[in-house]
């Protein structure tokens, strides 16, 4: 994979937490000078205080701060190439997360991905929802790798699909003898220094299946990852108006790009640096619509899509992050 850029995590600084920093530094000096001790020897709780004070001058109550990161650990998000489909890989403190393989011909790309990194167990792994382009391959990758949990989405019985495809998936499910854990909001799920949130859907008051997409956020450090399924825009109106924190630094687009999500007031409140837009080489959909893309590039947004760039990969130690593509 190619190289592209290392982007640093936003810094937002609290005025406050600086200037008691600065006291904070001046004590420290004069404790010194007046008995030759360092403050930590005097003062049991100094760890805490300068803790608490890195925390509010550019830390994330997301997850853990830069300061607890185990040293030379990292997380990789991919993005994989599954044509006009979604599929995602997660990988931190040792443990695998995959979201949604594609459609149904896409499980043994899926797969061979998976083993060329070495990947035997999928230690969680999330159906957003039931559209063959997201849970199609699913069948296929649990039947070739055991799973500690899966995660879909709870739909009301008279949306329930009842396609070959969703037939499958719950066949696969049951072979392995797992039980479905619903999609909760507010569930959260930790590996690692990574934490993976269940941020959505709040309401099951929808008529499109796309709006029951599991939505997740993944924070590692000062970094966070949006990741939102098909999700469109009345649901993304219903999780701002909840009061959902969805902030992040790097945002996969919602249905492959179309003009029906990423609307300029949930962008607003996304504020990424980076969008990833998982979508298939000359679709007929004409996914991403032109519409979303001039508004995430006039939002300042660096692009990338696998149909143009393969399997993106970023890589990130909590505060900085490496993205490297196939093509």
């Amino acid at each position: 994979m190619a190289k592209r850029r290392t982007r640093r995590g936003k810094q937002k600084y609290n005025w406050a937490a600086i200037i008691a920093a600065a006291v904070l530094a001046s004590a420290a000096f004069i404790i010194y000078l007046a008995t030759g001790n360092s403050p930590q020897e005097l003062l049991p709780d100094w760890g805490n205080l300068t803790s608490a004070l890195t925390q509010a001058m550019g830390g994330t109550s997301s997850g853990p701060s830069q300061s607890e990161l185990a040293d030379g650990e990292t997380a990789e998000i991919h993005f994989i190439d599954v044509g006009q489909g979604d599929s995602i890989l997660i990988r931190s403190g040792g443990s695998n997360i995959l979201i949604d393989a594609g459609e149904n011909d896409q499980g043994t790309v899926v797969n061979a991905y998976l083993d060329k990194l070495g990947i035997e167990k999928l230690d969680l792994v999330i159906g957003t929802h039931p559209h063959s382009d997201h849970i199609g391959g699913l069948d296929v990758v649990l039947d070739a790798h055991p799973v500690e949990r899966i995660i879909l989405p709870v739909i009301p019985d008279d949306l329930v699909p009842t396609t070959r495809t969703y037939e499958d998936l719950l066949t696969s499910i049951q072979t392995q003898g797992l039980k479905i854990t619903p999609a909760k909001p507010g569930e959260t799920y930790t590996f690692g220094d990574g934490v993976l949130e269940i941020l959505g859907p709040v309401t099951d008051e929808y008529d499109d299946l796309n709006d029951f997409s599991v939505v997740s956020r993944f924070c590692f450090g000062e970094w966070a990852v949006l990741l939102t399924g098909d999700m469109e825009s009345d649901a993304e109106a219903d999780l701002l108006e909840a009061g959902t924190d969805v902030s992040a630094n790097v945002l996969k687009l919602g249905h492959h790009g179309s003009s029906t999500s990423t609307s300029q007031e949930f962008l607003n409140a996304v504020d990424p640096e980076i969008c990833v837009i998982e979508v298939g080489e000359g679709n007929s959909y004409n996914h991403p619509h032109r519409e979303t893309i001039e508004r995430i590039e006039t939002n300042g947004c660096t692009v990338y899509r696998t149909d143009l760039n393969g399997t993106i990969v970023l890589t990130t130690d909590g505060k900085n992050c490496q993205v490297q593509t196939e093509k």
